[in-house]
């Protein structure tokens, strides 16, 4: 679509990283306000564990990205690419992984309860990924397979890239709006979170919980129609992660409501 939000002489800025930026920003804005409201901890701490999850999240978005990448062996050959985010290629699975990772340690070193800690962080994340699936709609990456004869080919429902500066390799041929559907599925486990579980909150650890029920199921069924030319099993490696979340939530939450009970006298959500 519009892969260049601006030239400046020979350096160009990538809409990619603006509407990045703008998610990471984005989120923090949504989890601090959770960290208020929930009372987990302090506004410096909270920044400071930030940060941690933002580079963890930043690391492990482009190494899960380029393991899985069909352009592996580039990578390989051109290690500074390695580094360019700018120029597109995230997975938000690994964004994920690298980043509970980074906050795991770094609240150990605040010492926050991480079940409380994921729970402010859960609606940041959904919002966050709603958000930042624009920057791949604008980029060209992640983009779906040719739509079928039968399906609507009017915008939204499809998407076309002429732009030759875009990272999609199919130009001018009616696409399924797999970027736009991905970001969909993000807003929509927002609003489940922030309208519906977040008022109803029982065990510490539970909105991340409830997050991985709404957003898995949904990445998992995107995939179908989004050009991923690896498969393990006939599964693409997103979907293969959307399993495992699944798994890992359904263990984690029987696990959680027995040892983080969050009781009568404990405050699940201060009102403004």
């Amino acid at each position: 679509m519009y892969p260049i939000f601006l030239h400046i002489g020979r350096f160009t800025i990538r809409t990619y990283g603006v509407i990045v930026a703008v998610a990471i920003i984005t989120g923090i804005l949504i989890a601090l306000h959770y960290s208020n409201k929930f009372r987990i901890t302090d506004e410096d701490t909270f920044l400071s564990v930030s940060i941690w999850a933002i580079i963890g999240g930043i690391l492990g978005a482009r190494i899960f990205w380029i393991l899985v990448s069909p352009d592996l062996s580039f990578y390989l050959k051109n290690p500074y690419h390695f580094i360019a985010v700018w120029e597109g290629g995230m997975s938000f699975e690994g964004a994920v992984f690298g980043g509970i990772i980074a906050t795991y340690i770094a609240i150990k070193i605040y010492k926050i309860n991480f079940w409380d800690f994921m729970d402010i962080a859960t609606p940041g994340i959904a919002i966050g990924y709603g958000v930042g699936k624009f920057a791949c709609f604008f980029n060209g990456c992640c983009y779906g397979l040719p739509a079928p004869k039968w399906w609507p080919h009017v915008f939204p429902l499809v998407n076309v890239f002429t732009n030759p500066q875009s990272e999609c390799y199919n130009l001018n041929v009616p696409l399924m709006p797999a970027q736009l559907m991905d970001s969909l599925a993000g807003w929509i486990a927002f609003f489940a979170v922030v309208f519906y579980f977040a008022k109803r909150r029982k065990y510490k650890g539970e909105l991340f919980i409830k997050f991985i029920y709404v957003f898995a199921p949904l990445l998992f069924l995107v995939e179908f129609v989004r050009y991923i030319p690896v498969h393990f099993l006939r599964l693409t490696p997103n979907q293969w992660t959307a399993i495992g979340l699944l798994v890992f939530a359904v263990i984690a939450e029987q696990i959680l409501k027995k040892m983080f009970p969050i009781g009568n006298g404990e405050s699940k959500e201060t009102t403004d």
